[in-house]
């Protein structure tokens, strides 16, 4: 099943110890099943642009050139449709009165228009829409997925789904921590 992965999950493989049912559910996937948007990219491009260190901006643009390259037709830009679909979704929101980030609701769109499930932790910005989400985070007994039992070693494992997501490298993973951490405070 095709899964739309929002930012929030790459921003998870890449602690240096991943939440477990995060990283199954990434592992989980095919890689052809794994899509993502240029909105996540565009996330990320400003909070490496916040680092501290040109050897971390670095090792961080180079990951994202390696995803790019390996995603291929997967990475979704936004097309006249899409932007269609975004303005439906900003609407609908407005009149709801409901707070939608548009990084989130670019994604909402492109989820949208190709049909995708959104792994997110982040529900509310899309359950609304009509879009179908799968939260690694939730309950599971909230979930038709079964996650399995708990690994004993909760590190990423060498060619699975998840590594090819994350930087082998807790620096590296300790850089995008704190590009995450710069994103939520801007």
């Amino acid at each position: 099943m095709a899964q739309l992965i929002d930012t929030c999950v790459l921003r998870e493989l890449h602690l240096p110890r991943p939440f477990w049912r995060v990283r199954r559910a990434v592992d989980d996937l095919w890689w052809e099943d794994v899509h993502l948007s240029v909105v996540s990219f565009a996330i990320m491009e400003g909070g490496k642009q916040l680092l501290p260190q040109e050897f971390k901006q670095r090792r961080v643009k180079t990951w994202m050139q390696d995803v790019k390259r390996k995603l291929g037709n997967n990475l979704h830009g936004i097309d006249y449709e899409t932007c269609l679909i975004w303005g439906q979704i900003m609407a609908s929101a407005q009149r709801r009165r409901l707070k939608l980030p548009y990084h989130d609701s670019l994604v909402a769109a492109t989820a949208k228009r190709h049909g995708f499930t959104v792994m997110t932790r982040n529900v509310g910005y899309f359950a609304p829409f009509n879009i179908e989400i799968f939260n690694p985070w939730g309950d599971p007994k909230e979930s038709a997925y079964d996650f399995g039992e708990e690994p004993s070693d909760s590190r990423i494992q060498p060619g699975s789904t998840s590594a090819e997501l994350s930087i082998n490298s807790t620096e590296a993973g300790e850089s995008l921590d704190a590009m995450g951490e710069a994103n939520e405070a801007a």
